[in-house]
């Protein structure tokens, strides 16, 4: 049996967490034994994990610099015995494979999800440092892939694209259940829809300025913005200040965001840099046309003039011009939802991305000489 141990901060409601859960939810049992280490603390997808058979550890990190954890993690590393540790995000990946390399785990795989534009050059000079012991790292993107080559240092072959799978009958069965909570406005409303955390990547001031922009005949239109973070309250008194209060609704963290998707007209993603955004996906599934960025991995989900429609980063002016454009065409909308929902189910399916996991597994195992563990 092959044990993984996977490291990440938390299993807060995101697009990465979601992908390991997914992953630890169906790996072949057969094969494998996953189980989670928590820096910071769980979060709401921890219960489908325990529902699952996932064992979950908890290190309670407290602050960013607690190199406690580090110790912590160390000793659940000596009591899991893991064959393969792979980190998932920044903090789990500097300080999970600090910890993995000090207690000799013989694989060390690292997930890098985006470019993640606000490193500094000490996390940069620690990624190189950490790279160089690592068996492999695995993205979701080719342009986080050729990121990693050009900026970071990488060698190609040590680098694997995975991209993210979405579990579309789950996905469905969500959505056709309905909202959880009660909506914010009524049926025949036309609704544009933004989910994501509310801190800088995602340029949620950007998507504010552009719906200021529309027009006064689509003044009518309400804006739902799903999703909590460091800038909310900022966000929030930025829509006061606009006279939006009655055309913004902040509607915080949901557990019911596909159902929430079939409720959108368009869904807008207006993020600054980016991986492969799971969100997208998921409102390809839905069926819902996108305006996005045209930034890093958004381009590998959204194909221009076919699901969607891709605009420069940081400007609100083109935004605002592509988001009148799909709310007048309502046939455009439609067609692109299809053209969206066709592309997730050719390419973005659950079941390609963990039999490709496994075998990365199987190939970083066998390239560390370890055969049937």
């Amino acid at each position: 049996m092959i044990r993984v141990l996977h490291v990440i901060a938390t299993l807060d409601r995101a697009g990465a967490e979601k992908q390991l859960v997914d992953l630890c939810r169906n790996l072949d049992r057969s094969e494998f034994e996953p189980a989670i280490c928590c820096l910071t603390r769980g979060g709401p997808f921890a219960a489908d994990l325990r529902r699952a058979g996932v064992s979950i550890h908890l290190l309670n990190k407290r602050g960013r610099w607690d190199l406690r954890v580090i110790w912590r993690a160390m000793r659940v590393i000596r009591e899991f015995q893991p064959h393969i540790v792979h980190t998932w995000l920044p903090t789990a990946n500097t300080l999970g494979r600090v910890a993995s390399l000090a207690a000799g785990v013989p694989v060390l795989i690292a997930s890098e999800r985006a470019k993640d534009a606000w490193k500094g050059m000490a996390r940069l000079t620690a990624d190189r440092i950490l790279a160089k012991r690592t068996t492999l790292t695995v993205t979701n993107a080719e342009a986080v892939r050729d990121f990693l080559v050009e900026e970071i240092g990488l060698p190609k072959e040590k680098i694997r694209v995975i991209r993210n799978g979405l579990d579309l009958a789950e996905f469905d069965a969500a959505a056709a259940k309905g909202p959880s909570a009660a909506l914010p406005d009524p049926e025949g409303c036309l609704v544009i829809g933004a989910v994501g955390r509310l801190e800088r990547q995602k340029g949620m001031a950007d998507l504010l300025e552009a719906f200021a922009r529309l027009p006064a005949d689509l003044q009518q239109v309400k804006l739902w913005i799903v999703g909590e973070g460091p800038l909310e309250r900022k966000l929030q008194r930025k829509a006061a200040e606009m006279e939006m209060e009655e055309r913004v609704r902040f509607l915080g963290a949901r557990s019911d965001v596909p159902a929430l998707m079939t409720r959108f007209d368009l869904f807008v993603l207006s993020s600054l840099w980016e991986g492969l955004p799971n969100v997208v996906l998921e409102a390809m599934a839905a069926r819902r046309a996108v305006v996005a960025t045209k930034v890093d991995g958004t381009p590998e989900a959204v194909t221009h003039g076919w699901t969607g429609v891709l605009v420069p980063p940081s400007n609100p002016v083109v935004l605002a011009q592509a988001i009148e454009r799909l709310l007048r065409d309502p046939a455009l909308r439609r067609k692109y939802g299809e053209a969206g929902r066709q592309k997730v189910e050719q390419r973005f399916g659950l079941d390609r991305m963990v039999k490709e996991t496994q075998a990365m597994y199987r190939e970083a195992l066998a390239e560390a000489g370890i055969r049937d563990p």
